[in-house]
């Protein structure tokens, strides 16, 4: 029996579900042994859970949709993804740049700055998270005691833990936890701009007539900016500041598939975005440098050696420059630091993925778990439907750029299955929610074209029909973000809020704490804290005596050999061992450092129980 299209489909659909509910029956049978060979100890280690059972179980879910997707186009369409006509098409599609687009992106702009005005800084709850602020305070604060990056600190991000704080105080002339707050706010803001110019980008990209171009910049960048929020801690939305270098890579890079006559300075600036990422943040860095790599493969596949050798002399440069920079020692810390982070953090901080489906409504990011990895197969179903794309069109080299793309997607969502709660789930799902709205909108608009209704208008009276629909829509959707009153009083709050003294943003009990452990600590150039209040060394305005201002991140065997040698070293003669206000998923920080703790508590005794903390003095 010959199919029509419409039954083949249903066929396609209907196979794809099902593909979808094998993958969810098998997901718990995925289950690899716990090999943990450094020593780390966190909650997946003490439930004897492998954490590398998340990422396998991930591939298959997405990937066995996909593969069935692909090949029952080929079998009922002969619709087949023709990798070598893909790579090695010569003729590519000139895009075009469109004036009208700066016009809007200007009016975009103004809202994004009217916006930033209003944010408001006179709030009445100011606490600090010794946990998370501790990430930027007391990095930057061994910085400054030392003029040590990585010698100085183990970091958990990269060097943006410690740059971006010190560059704030150093712009502001304020040393305060005020300044160091408002460091979000300001990376947002810059993240907003650059938004509307990669929705710039992709707007060139789309096939789209003119007129409707217009209109898809106008709806996409709407989305885009949406996306993000000005908060004092920078996450728990789509896009967050530490995807700036994502945003950026992605502007140049979408430079490179549209035959551009900036196609090496392009080049040259995915370079440096590339080299730069991975010392400042360690996971974005990663994930950069991995699309990086696979695009110079290409390259070299379709003998590209002017970009080749580019590229080599780029990277050759930037990192030389670097090396030069921070020196040797510095430079191989950075490599141990790096290494570790990647290798350990999932078994330190990692939580379980819930299982898609049955998790809905029985775990707590069930249900956010499920929708995202559904959206990601989503995204991998557009874009494969785009590659085996007839469509005149649509040219390769596009198709490649969304095959990269997805593969970027693709690899982003590891945060996600590192630590798998609501805030890392949302944040992992942004290139999802920006292809698949490329591709819903886009068809949506082509559909739209062939109905005819743009005749009608004029481009100028488009573009005004445009703006007044934007105006109309974006304001009332955001219209709590603005206010007039907030922006007249803007620089008197800011200056306020950073001149905040530090004592505002801490309780009286730590309060008491600080103030005593100045006294105590008077004539100690150093101070030690085995506490998960990481803030504790800045309060103090002194560097933490060893690397390690975070204990928990000791955790490894070798890490904490390490630690025990330097506080050999350095002598502390108080450390503050003890504090009730917080644990970190139910774990005592002793549990995951017992060989430290052990060391610890044979060579210190206790000195002075304050409030819920407990400070040690060497014997």
């Amino acid at each position: 029996m010959k199919l029509n299209n419409l039954q083949k489909n249903f066929y396609i659909f209907f196979s794809v579900i099902i593909s979808i509910l094998i993958a969810t029956l098998l997901w718990e049978n995925i289950n690899l042994p716990l090999n943990n060979t450094s020593g780390a100890k966190g909650l997946l280690v003490s439930k004897g859970y492998n954490p590398n059972n998340d990422t396998i179980r991930y591939i298959f879910f997405i990937f066995l949709p996909l593969i069935t997707f692909l090949f029952l186009n080929q079998i009922l369409k002969k619709k087949n993804l023709r990798v070598r006509e893909l790579i090695f098409e010569k003729k590519e599609k000139v895009i075009n740049y469109y004036p009208v687009l700066v016009v809007l992106s200007l009016i975009f702009i103004i809202f994004i700055f009217l916006e930033f005005f209003s944010v408001n800084f006179s709030f009445s709850n100011y606490d600090l998270d010794h946990f998370h602020d501790g990430v930027y305070l007391t990095p930057a604060q061994n910085y400054v005691s030392t003029k040590k990056f990585w010698l100085s600190s183990h970091l958990t991000h990269g060097a943006s833990d410690m740059l971006y704080p010190i560059l704030m105080w150093k712009i502001l002339g304020v040393k305060s936890i005020g300044a160091t707050k408002t460091l979000t706010i300001f990376l947002i803001l810059f993240l907003k701009l650059i938004s509307v110019l990669l929705s710039y980008q992709i707007t060139k990209i789309t096939n789209l007539n003119k007129d409707t171009k217009i209109l898809f910049f106008t709806i996409f960048t709407s989305i885009l900016i949406s996306m993000s929020h000005y908060t004092f801690l920078g996450s728990g939305y789509y896009l967050t500041h530490r995807d700036i270098y994502i945003i950026l890579f992605l502007i140049f890079f979408i430079e490179l598939f549209v035959n551009s006559k900036f196609r090496s300075l392009s080049i040259i600036s995915i370079s440096l975005i590339a080299t730069v990422s991975v010392l400042l943040h360690i996971d974005i860095g990663i994930y950069i440098n991995f699309i990086f790599i696979l695009y110079f493969l290409y390259l070299l596949i379709t003998k590209k050696y002017n970009d080749v050798l580019l590229i080599i002399l780029s990277f050759f440069i930037f990192w030389t420059i670097v090396v030069s920079i921070i020196g040797f020692d510095e430079f191989n810390a950075f490599l141990k630091n790096t290494k570790t982070i990647v290798f350990t953090m999932d078994l330190l901080h990692g939580l379980k993925y819930p299982t898609p489906f049955f998790s809905m409504g029985n775990t707590e990011d069930g249900t956010r778990a499920t929708k995202l990895l559904l959206m990601q197969v989503a995204t991998g179903l557009f874009v494969l439907n785009y590659l085996i794309s007839n469509e005149n069109k649509i040219s390769k080299s596009q198709k490649i750029l969304f095959a990269f793309l997805f593969l970027l997607s693709f690899i982003m969502y590891k945060n996600a299955l590192g630590r798998s709660d609501a805030p890392h789930i949302k944040e992992s799902s942004d290139l999802p929610i920006l292809i698949n709205s490329f591709f819903i909108l886009n068809y949506f608009l082509i559909f739209f074209e062939k109905l005819n209704f743009l005749k009608k208008f004029s481009s100028q009276k488009f573009f005004l029909f445009c703006s007044a629909i934007f105006l109309l829509f974006y304001y009332t959707y955001n219209h709590n973000h603005y206010n007039i009153s907030i922006i007249k009083n803007y620089k008197k709050n800011f200056i306020n809020y950073i001149n905040l003294e530090d004592e505002v943003f801490i309780n009286q009990k730590q309060v008491k704490l600080i103030e005593y452990y100045k006294q105590i600590s008077k004539g100690h150039d150093c101070i030690e804290n085995i506490t998960y209040e990481d803030a504790i060394p800045y309060l103090i305005k002194k560097p933490s005596c060893t690397k390690y201002w975070a204990s928990w991140l000791a955790s490894p065997t070798h890490m904490q050999k390490d630690y025990i040698l330097q506080l050999k070293i350095n002598k502390p003669k108080y450390i503050l061992y003890y504090s009730s206000d917080r644990k970190f998923d139910g774990i005592g920080i002793y549990e995951s450092i017992d060989l430290l703790n052990s060391y610890v508590l044979s060579n210190y005794k206790k000195y002075e129980e304050l409030d819920g903390y407990i400070i040690l003095e060497k014997r």
